[in-house]
């Protein structure tokens, strides 16, 4: 099976990887920017958006469904973007298949365990998701009682849509995601390193990436710079989205 993607522009291949809970429509606006100049494919991940709904949700599968992508579609060599969850998948696709790779470039994430944040989300989603959903407003009303922010709300409600004229469900699996959520969690990759250029994007306001992280961020990928954007947090692309879009191009145009 092939993931859902949208394809813009023409030029070198530039694949973009959302994030947990998110959807390729989240990038909508950054690939359209950066289809001046390249092909670029967002892609929905497994048990996400329109893509096909699996069991299994790991990055050797996430990173496997990339490979099938790309082979499908027969491109060579493309930069791979991922944000968050997928920064994971990219690190983890360039690891496994090292010669399929030009640049990685990783927002927000590094390749290490992290202590499961999401467990308490992932659980009252998939609550939410059991029970019968006529208005956007119930998800809304409940996520603001359980003290989540605005912004973090506003994204979740994108995700629901209407399975029949009354009732909405959410668009990716939280089944499958809430049982996989250590899992996504956790970076169970060993023992590789790759050489070629890796950008690793931070936040400011992010707690994602660490100064100490370099050192396992080395070990991975030996060529990495580490670049900071100035306030803003996790969703850099969001926040900074004008510093965001100037550095991806910088770095896929080589003038860092």
């Amino acid at each position: 099976m092939i993931l859902h993607s949208k394809i813009l522009g023409e030029g070198p291949p530039l694949i973009i990887l959302h994030g947990l809970f998110g959807s390729l429509d989240n990038w909508f606006s950054i690939a359209n920017y950066l289809a001046k100049k390249f092909e670029v494919h967002i892609l929905d991940q497994r048990n996400h958006g329109k893509s096909f709904k699996k069991s299994v949700h790991n990055y050797s599968a996430m990173s496997l469904d990339v490979f099938n992508y790309i082979n499908y579609y027969q491109l060579s060599k493309p930069n791979i973007l991922g944000h968050s969850m997928g920064g994971k998948t990219a690190m983890y696709f360039t690891l496994e298949y090292p010669s399929m790779v030009n640049k990685l470039i990783v927002v927000d994430i590094a390749p290490k365990k992290y202590f499961n944040t999401h467990g308490d989300l992932a659980s009252i989603l998939y609550e939410i998701n059991q029970s019968t959903i006529r208005r956007r407003k119930e998800v809304e009303i409940i996520l603001t009682q359980k003290g989540f922010d605005y912004n973090t709300i506003q994204f979740l409600l994108k995700s629901l849509f209407w399975i029949n004229e009354k009732e909405l469900k959410f668009r990716f699996n939280i089944d499958s995601l809430n049982l996989h959520m250590d899992q996504l969690m956790n970076f169970d990759i060993k023992h590789k390193c790759w050489s070629g250029l890796s950008y690793f994007i931070k936040g400011q306001n992010s707690n994602y990436i660490l100064d100490s992280d370099s050192s396992i961020i080395k070990s991975f990928f030996s060529n990495f710079e580490l670049i900071n954007i100035p306030n803003c947090g996790h969703w850099v692309h969001f926040d900074q989205k004008n510093i965001f879009l100037t550095t991806i191009n910088n770095i896929l145009n080589e003038q860092l």
